[in-house]
């Protein structure tokens, strides 16, 4: 059988890894992580299960409705 050069990370994967990744950059210390609607409702789910894990709340909505000037109370955000 060939080998295909392909990864085992998917798209919902890699979004949740990221999560995983811009709270530990901030040492745990930002609860919140942003995720706009318009991702995949897969992708959202796996993220929803990571932030679940470790204990953050993932905000979902509009990119356009987001306050800045709240930002610094979020690890991270995702469009």
């Amino acid at each position: 059988m060939d080998v295909a050069n392909a990864s085992l990370l998917d798209e919902a994967t890699g979004a949740a890894e990221a999560v995983q990744m811009s709270y530990n950059i901030h040492n745990g210390k930002r609860l919140k992580y942003f995720a706009s609607k318009t991702i995949f409702p897969q992708t959202l789910g796996v993220m929803a299960t990571k932030c679940h894990a470790i204990g953050i709340d993932l905000v979902i909505g509009d990119i356009r409705d987001f306050d800045w000037s709240k930002a610094s109370e979020f690890s991270g955000l995702m469009v």
